[in-house]
């Protein structure tokens, strides 16, 4: 990483290099690994060469039964104060929500290399931080509006879906009970999720698993309040070393007050410096 007063020069040929995911937070990037490279196999290869990746809104299975009680659960999450809570292969990742005051914050640390970067969003503002990266000093903070952040980055937050719930909600294709725990009270729901619905998918991981992609196992938890606690997506279903994409929410019980931070960004091209952040 260089210093960020030389970086629009340096950047530019990290700029193909796109994550494949968005933190998520996402649920997080965890499809990094999913690339189609020259390893792969002849069958790989043959079997989805022609897949595409054309984004969906899913097909949304019928507002009946289990999946209405998955629709009716996410609900909670735009009303209340959120805690969140996110780990996959890539990142794990921490911070609260309110999303009646349209604030977040957020922090991700990469675990390949220890590095992280601390989110704050107050309406359509962003303002980020990256620390243990050579060349950016610590407390330089850099801001960009939502609209100029890349799809799929960990600082595209929701301020009022931190997590992403009801994205992944609306993704499901499939749904159905898994049980109740007597001691909890809790219900445990199961199905698939198209992921051309969500912040995971493009071109690379649509050519490597093909329609695979838009039937991915996932469980979810509803506490004994009707409230969606945890959404699992099980990615490695399409390959072991993708581990699962876990988020959990909890309620906060108070208000979330995040000061709005001073940009004292330097001179240059910021999208470009996060983008080679993530890389």
């Amino acid at each position: 990483m260089v210093a960020a007063s030389s970086f629009h020069r340096e950047v530019t040929p990290f700029m193909h290099a796109r994550r494949l995911v968005a933190v998520l937070a996402t649920l997080t990037a965890v499809l990094a690994a999913t690339g189609c490279g020259p390893g792969d196999s002849e069958q790989d290869s043959a079997s989805t060469t022609e897949a595409s990746c054309g984004r969906s809104d899913a097909s949304p299975v019928g507002r009946q039964g289990e999946s209405e009680e998955l629709a009716a659960a996410v609900g909670w999450i735009s009303r209340e104060p959120v805690r969140v809570t996110t780990d996959s292969a890539e990142a794990t990742g921490q911070g609260v929500m309110d999303a009646r005051r349209r604030t977040a914050t957020m922090s991700y640390t990469l675990k390949k290399n220890d590095r992280m970067i601390l989110v704050t969003l107050e309406e359509d503002d962003v303002y980020f931080a990256m620390l243990n990266v050579p060349g950016i000093s610590f407390g330089t903070m850099y801001s960009l509006s939502r609209t100029e952040v890349p799809a799929g980055s960990y600082v595209d937050v929701d301020p009022t879906d931190l997590g992403g719930a009801r994205r992944l909600v609306d993704a499901a294709v499939s749904v159905q009970s898994g049980g109740e725990q007597a001691a909890t009270g809790k219900r445990r729901l199961a199905g698939a999720v198209d992921l051309t619905a969500t912040w995971y998918a493009n071109e690379e991981l649509c050519r490597k698993f093909g329609d695979k992609v838009r039937a991915v196992p996932f469980t979810a938890t509803v506490d004994d309040q009707g409230r969606l606690v945890e959404f699992v997506v099980e990615l490695h279903a399409l390959a072991p070393e993708l581990g699962d994409a876990r988020t959990n929410w909890e309620a906060l019980g108070m208000p979330t007050n995040p000061q709005r931070p001073g940009a004292s960004q330097p001179a240059g091209d910021v999208r470009a410096l996060l983008e080679a952040f993530e890389s």
